[in-house]
């Protein structure tokens, strides 16, 4: 959409501000901004929202910046399914191999330590992401809170205008005075990992005694600032009969989300292939986490695809669809927006960042050459986003084979890819961890008692 002949900031931007705030700018921007107004206003109808609403949640400068992302991407890439923005709308930054525990599904597990960037390396790192206009920076690891350049990081991702977001084990969080250090920096979303309400079986996960209680602690101690605390367990065959208990267990520790993470065979999770849990036991937990939405006290959402139209499956009664973002109301109009979110968001909603600076689409995915995108440093950001092969393969759900390409759910879930290139060897391979795949997982099954993958 370009920039502004008048004054050269970017149309887009200007063409918002004339819609919010009736502010000067050019007869181009004024047009683009009917422009703007007419399709919002159309959206607000579409989903039974109060144009006045939106515009007020339009101030909030995150949510600018995904709206900014969302019409810059019709610019781009037009209106497909799923849906690709103008830049990511989350960029996971692996900024440290560094670690204090020895998890048995570790993806950054690596027997020699990857390069790290340094310190002003990262900082240029962040001003690259806030000019292609990445909405959320999150830093990952490793255990991110031991690199040495984390609050630096952290205080200028926030300063810059990103929403600033953590992942941790919780170890050193502990200690409130240093969660409070990292709130004043900046954070303004945090995720600790708890795999269990048992501690000897999260110790056990987690390889380290007493980390089961140094992440309940870090998440009261989160939860009594204004910071959003999300827990995140990884689903395995130790604890997905007990995600109702444990959904109840951290509400009252605090936590505003439970999110369930897909178990993936990548890094040490290689070598630890039976934790993972088949097709049905993945559709129960999908169904429970669904039934946990309408009547529990806290949001349960799961980075498994297949959630989408189990739930579009079960709201007969025209409930809710969940996705990657929220939890619409069951309507048409919903059920098509869903379709253009699309399921498994790597590389098109989230891109992962290596600590060396290498990109990958995400940070399951092994790192082959024929799989990293560039490097932050190297190549130019936002031409990888528009013209990379490697994204370019991945957004394309005309390209899966089997069951997920023929599959009328492929637009609202696609499947998880890594789960389909971990065990399959194949982007557009089936994923594993579908009921509709159950005859693949059937035979990795298989594979896995002779000693296989």
């Amino acid at each position: 959409m370009g920039e502004c002949r008048r004054d050269g900031s970017p149309r887009i931007e200007n063409a918002l501000r004339h819609y919010l705030h009736d502010e000067e700018c050019c007869f181009e921007c004024r047009l683009l901004s009917s422009i703007i107004g007419l399709i919002l206003s159309s959206g607000a109808d579409a989903f039974g929202v109060n144009e006045e609403d939106l515009r007020e949640q339009m101030h909030d400068p995150h949510w600018m910046r995904g709206l900014i992302s969302v019409l810059k991407g019709i610019g781009l890439f037009g209106v497909n399914r799923p849906f690709i923005p103008g830049a990511p709308f989350q960029v996971v930054w692996n900024i440290t191999g560094r670690c204090n525990l020895k998890c048995k599904h570790c993806y950054e597990y690596n027997s020699q330590r990857p390069h790290e960037l340094e310190a002003q390396e990262g900082l240029r790192v962040i001003d690259i992401l806030t000019d292609a206009g990445v909405t959320s920076l999150a830093l990952s690891g490793g255990e991110p809170s031991m690199h040495p350049a984390i609050m630096d990081y952290i205080s200028r991702s926030h300063e810059n205008g990103m929403y600033t977001a953590m992942a941790t084990n919780g170890y050193i969080f502990r200690d409130r005075d240093v969660c409070r250090k990292f709130v004043d920096a900046g954070l303004q979303f945090v995720q600790i990992s708890i795999d269990s309400m048992k501690p000897e079986v999260h110790d056990r996960f987690r390889g380290v005694d007493g980390s089961w209680e140094r992440a309940c602690e870090a998440v009261k101690n989160f939860s009594e600032y204004d910071i959003f605390v999300e827990v995140a367990t990884t689903v395995t065959s130790e604890n997905f009969m007990h995600l109702s208990e444990m959904a109840e267990f951290f509400h009252e520790l605090g936590a505003d989300w439970f999110m369930l993470y897909n178990f993936i065979p990548a890094g040490r999770g290689k070598e630890n292939p039976e934790l993972d849990i088949g097709p049905p036991e993945r559709y129960r937990v999908l169904c429970e986490a669904y039934h946990s939405n309408l009547h529990g006290k806290i949001q349960v959402l799961s980075t498994a695809p297949q959630f989408a139209p189990i739930a579009a499956g079960l709201s007969k009664d025209k409930r809710m669809i969940p996705t990657h973002f929220y939890n619409p109301e069951y309507t048409d109009e919903t059920l098509h927006l869903a379709e253009f979110i699309g399921g498994c968001g790597a590389g098109r909603f989230y891109l992962s960042i290596e600590p060396d600076g290498d990109i990958y689409p995400c940070v399951f995915f092994p790192h082959l050459d024929d799989l990293c995108v560039g490097n932050i440093l190297e190549d130019d950001f936002e031409e990888l986003w528009k013209t990379s092969r490697v994204l370019r393969n991945l957004r394309d759900r005309d390209k899966l084979s089997d069951h997920c390409g023929s599959c009328k759910s492929r637009y609202i879930c696609g499947g998880c890819r890594a789960r389909a290139l971990s065990y399959l060897g194949d982007i557009h391979s089936p994923d594993p961890g579908c009921v509709n795949n159950i005859g693949e997982w059937r035979r990795i099954s298989g594979e896995k008692q002779t000693g296989g993958v």
